[in-house]
């Protein structure tokens, strides 16, 4: 598990993290992410997924609005998504922000850190602009 103290609200971080129109400025090569199933709210249910030219899958999305908690699972069927959640808790000056992958499903050992740092490097920036 990745965890770092952000210089953000829990709220605004868990919006930051759910919106798809920001994913590719910071989400490591990312080339394309298209939301299949939106809920009544309009944040990503299910949202298919293409890195580079040789990964490519979809992703179904829980969401616990009370815990600022997202899950996620791959979409039935699909053998290269990865299970994880990210959450956001309020602390001194922002929020501790936890991501963790339940398994690495043929990525390199530092995905999960480098997804989450990719995160924690775009919430940092955007603060300080």
């Amino acid at each position: 598990m990745f965890e770092a103290v952000l210089p953000a609200t829990p709220a605004v971080c868990f919006a930051e993290f759910i919106d798809l129109r920001s994913a590719r400025l910071w989400l490591p090569g990312l080339k394309k992410a298209r939301v299949v199933r939106s809920d009544e709210q309009g944040r990503p249910l299910e949202v298919s997924y293409e890195f580079g030219d040789i990964l490519s899958y979809a992703l179904v999305y829980a969401y616990d609005d009370a815990q600022l908690r997202v899950r996620w699972v791959p979409s039935a069927g699909l053998q290269d998504g990865v299970s994880g959640s990210a959450s956001f808790d309020a602390a001194p000056g922002g929020c501790v922000f936890r991501y963790s992958l339940e398994s690495l499903r043929g990525r390199a050992p530092t995905h999960e850190h480098d997804v989450a740092q990719a995160f924690t490097a775009w919430i940092t920036s955007r603060r300080a602009t």
